[in-house]
């Protein structure tokens, strides 16, 4: 079952496409004025530019026409994966203790410190993000670390419990909070980042919005999505990979998958991090709203 971030109110508000960011724009050169573009064949670049995979290029082409090949082509994102081992650049630590500059005090939520999740290395993210040459620009800071915090009881609803820092590398690690549910430390595991292809789900409205008459062609081409890019454990923005209620007007900034990491959520299989693009363009990460799964 999955924990809405959104009541009905925003899903209206949501009902047109979201923007891309001015750094992750490559918009799709086709559209429904220009009908005689075809999309890419498989193998090949789509409109934006990004490697697509020929399974992906085939469905898109099987049930896609002439005018919304090159549409559902454009709303293909660039992400990365972080897994231990791998041939990528060093990504940062999932889990761990975190390196908080002097004076910057352990995140709380409700009188409770919280849990770190991962701090990522933006160097080694940007590195990685840029070995394909194609996805546009690195929208993330090109350095320093990226920390993410949640709150363990998963206990509201409304995304605000979680915290992003963005600090310098070289602090010492914080030690523990003395009480709380965050003291044991999730244990520290590195990780690597390569580049992924990222595919939107029947049920993000930008998918959706592209077939208003015949909904059965997105849920079908989410379907052929999901048999050809795997979900990865870990996945920095992209879209959403999971049943997680879509909050408007953001995307995800980080999906952690409970298997990734050595805790116990209970019934939770996931949580997620989501910015709005806006503030990924800005590199403000001050209100990024929290989500999570429950099985």
């Amino acid at each position: 079952m999955a924990e809405p971030l959104t009541d009905a109110t925003d899903r209206a508000a949501a009902s047109a496409p979201a923007g891309l960011p001015a750094r992750m724009t490559a918009a799709a050169s086709t559209t429904a004025s220009s009908p005689g573009r075809s999309a890419a064949h498989p193998g090949e670049p789509g409109p934006r530019g990004l490697p697509v995979p020929p399974g992906v290029a085939e469905a898109i082409l099987a049930r896609a026409d002439e005018r919304t090949a090159p549409l559902v082509h454009g709303l293909m994102r660039p992400s990365l994966a972080l897994a231990a081992g791998g041939d990528g650049p060093p990504a940062g630590v999932l889990g761990g203790l975190p390196a908080l500059p002097a004076g910057t005090g352990w995140p709380e939520f409700a009188g409770r410190p919280m849990q770190l999740l991962a701090q990522l290395d933006c160097a080694g993210l940007a590195e990685a993000f840029r070995t394909t040459g194609r996805g546009g620009d690195w929208p993330l800071p090109t350095a320093g670390l990226l920390l993410f915090f949640h709150d363990e009881w998963l206990s509201d609803f409304t995304g605000r419990g979680c915290r992003v820092l963005h600090v310098p590398v070289g602090a010492p690690p914080g030690p523990a909070p003395a009480d709380g549910p965050g003291t044991p430390a999730v244990p520290a595991v590195e990780v690597r980042a390569e580049w992924r292809l990222s595919a939107p789900s029947y049920q993000d409205r930008e998918l959706e919005n592209v077939f208003p008459d015949d909904f059965m062609i997105a849920l079908d081409l989410a379907a052929d999505f999901r048999d050809h890019l795997a979900a990865p454990g870990v996945r920095v923005l992209g879209w959403c990979d999971t049943d997680t209620g879509r909050p408007a007007g953001h995307r995800p900034l980080l999906q952690i998958g409970s298997r990734a990491l050595a805790v116990d959520w209970g019934e939770c299989v996931n949580v997620s991090f989501w910015i709005t693009d806006e503030d990924l363009a800005a590199g403000r990460f001050d209100r990024v709203r929290h989500g999570f799964e429950v099985a």
